[in-house]
């Protein structure tokens, strides 16, 4: 997948992108505004989309948005909110069938692009806020996915170890938000966070099908000139300094199965390295963590490894008995100590360089996929395609392996464990 992006300014902070590729039925359009996560802003931003994803002025309740959406052939309008390194993205995305594949020549690429326009910037407003009746039914889908995180040990075990990991940093701060800030949710607090991202972020617009979109930019280049853009929110991105000393911290809860998770921090350049040895430390079924720490020894029910290159961050998780803690702490360093030592063979190179090969070849199997690529690669300011990308990959050698295995050093120990230990 090797398609062309094309990318212009067509407002103060706002960019649009998109990509014609004839192999979609449908197109994907994302509208995403990038603020710094913070914990003052959090909650109320992801508040934002669930707000605006389900009515507009034209279909002031969810049952007519989603019944003129069903006459659209099955089209969708969706929230988007997460955490993109040190930012926080928040906003809609709309998927829908393109109008060549319509039985009678309906136009719904124009009917979906003001839908969303509509659903962005003509909101359900009463008394110059949103209305309370929305606020209460809406803020419950912010508290289920604050307690969905909360509840599944696993997402909540690597988003605690980031608060120590990342410690003052806005990477550490959970883009849910928290449950307080939830409960004090008000239709004037989320309407000036609705402003706020409008008025004052940085804004990418991404659009993936077999469109052309040329007049969905100019629809969008139109709504925006309507918009009092200003003071917008300039944003860079910080690889994450190294303590001096690696800090441990144990959180006791009501869990049927501990654990833990390793943060490591490189401030080693070598990208294409770097990948290259976390997918042999336990970024494959082939790998160090998974033969060794999983399978062989036992010791762990899970056990892998996820890179962050903004952030230099290596992080590894597993969930492991209480009795087993320390041998699983010792053996995942241990085999980290393995590839620094030079002790893997040119198989576990190559077996890396397929799983990159198959998960770069498999990006452009949606327009999801696609779409999700470029705006990552936008946010690191390196756009590329996924065939250039592969390029850094493809023939690294043992020693730079080696090298940038030994510029990992461990920052972060974080255990959960049983309130019955």
């Amino acid at each position: 997948m090797d398609n062309i992006i094309n990318r212009r300014q067509i407002a103060d902070g706002v960019y649009f992108s998109s990509i014609t590729d004839s192999r979609y039925k449908k197109n994907y359009i994302t509208v995403s505004f990038f603020d710094e996560l913070s914990e003052d802003r959090a909650t109320e931003n992801s508040m934002v989309p669930c707000v605006l994803a389900n009515r507009n002025s034209d279909y002031p309740t969810y049952k007519l948005l989603k019944n003129k959406l069903s006459t659209l052939y099955g089209a969708s309008i969706s929230t988007l909110s997460g955490r993109k390194y040190d930012l926080h993205y928040t906003g809609l995305s709309a998927y829908f069938l393109d109008d060549v594949y319509a039985l009678s020549g309906e136009k719904i690429t124009e009917e979906m692009t003001d839908i969303l326009i509509k659903c962005l910037f003509s909101p359900v407003i009463e008394n110059g806020a949103f209305p309370q009746s929305v606020i209460n039914l809406e803020r419950q889908t912010v508290i289920d996915d604050i307690e969905t995180v909360i509840n599944d040990k696993r997402s909540y075990a690597i988003n605690r170890m980031l608060t120590t990991l990342c410690e003052g940093e806005p990477t550490a701060v959970m883009p849910q938000g928290t449950l307080e800030k939830a409960n004090a949710l008000t239709p004037e607090n989320t309407y000036a966070a609705y402003k706020r991202l409008i008025c004052n972020t940085h804004c990418e617009i991404m659009c993936v099908g077999c469109n052309d979109f040329k007049d969905v930019a100019d629809e969008f280049t139109t709504a925006f000139s309507k918009i009092d853009r200003n003071n917008i929110r300039d944003y860079s991105l910080k690889i994450s300094p190294i303590k001096e000393k690696t800090a441990e911290v144990t959180e006791k809860l009501s869990v049927n199965q501990s654990k833990m998770v390793l943060g490591f921090k490189s401030h080693s350049e070598d990208m294409g390295a770097l990948v290259m040895m976390q997918k042999i430390y336990g970024g494959t079924t082939s790998s160090k963590l998974f033969m060794n720490v999983r399978e062989k020894m036992s010791l762990c029910y899970y056990c892998s490894a996820s890179f962050n290159e903004v952030k230099g961050l290596l992080i590894v998780d597993c969930g492991v008995e209480q009795e087993n803690i320390e041998k699983a702490k010792a053996e995942i360093i241990r085999q980290l100590d393995e590839i620094k030592n030079g002790n893997f063979t040119d198989d576990d190179i190559m077996f890396a360089e397929m799983s990159l090969i198959n998960n770069l070849n498999g990006i452009g199997d949606s327009a999801q996929g696609v779409a999700g690529w470029y705006i990552d690669h936008i946010v690191k300011d390196r756009i590329e395609t996924p065939a250039k990308e592969l390029e850094k990959y493809i023939g690294v050698s043992k020693e730079r392996i080696i090298e940038a295995a030994k510029s990992c050093v461990l920052d972060t120990v974080y255990v959960l464990t049983s309130l019955d230990e």
